[in-house]
């Protein structure tokens, strides 16, 4: 039987095939040590590329909780200011119907018809009448214009309060 081995052995055959076994076997195992080390780059790149994806959830996170609450204060200001302008709105309609600018209204028409009246003929009660129509078309040009923009705080202090009160003083005495 040892005969029979080493007849065997020294057959050029089986040389040759275990040559190509020994050689496929050499290639095999370096295989195995090439894809275990593949195998281990690429978990070592799935693991960074994990934690990067994890760092960039955090960032998305915190830019969209901070996008939210940029959001949320600009939504809070906007109801602010609606309220506010909602708040002024109401404040002009109440000075508007307040009862003290009828009055000054009407005496600044007073005072622009009695100006006009004496400068053309003092003492005549047409003259007069046609002032005060004169005057009251005058302040409402002055009213619905650029006009009255320009120049009702100059009229408003001509006829300021110090002159009406002075008129008031000399009717009480």
């Amino acid at each position: 039987m040892k005969e029979m081995l080493i007849n065997i052995f020294t057959h050029p055959l089986v040389i040759g095939l275990c040559i190509g076994l020994i050689a496929a076997l050499i290639i095999w195992l370096r295989s195995l040590g090439k894809l275990r080390a593949e195998r281990s780059t690429t978990a070592a790149q799935a693991a960074q590329l994990n934690r990067e994806i994890a760092t960039l959830k955090g960032h998305l996170h915190t830019q969209m909780e901070i996008t939210a609450k940029g959001n949320e204060s600009l939504k809070e200001e906007l109801v602010a200011l609606q309220q506010t302008n909602q708040n002024l709105s109401q404040t002009i309609g109440a000075l508007k119907q307040k009862p003290g600018r009828v009055e000054i209204r009407t005496l600044h028409l007073y005072e622009k018809a009695i100006r006009v009246m004496n400068a053309r003929a003092p003492g005549f009660s047409s003259a007069w009448e046609s002032a005060i129509n004169e005057a009251e078309a005058e302040i409402k040009q002055e009213e619905s214009g650029i006009v009255g923009w320009i120049r009702k705080p100059f009229m408003f202090r001509r006829a300021g309060s110090t002159e009406l009160l002075g008129n008031t003083e000399k009717v009480a005495d």
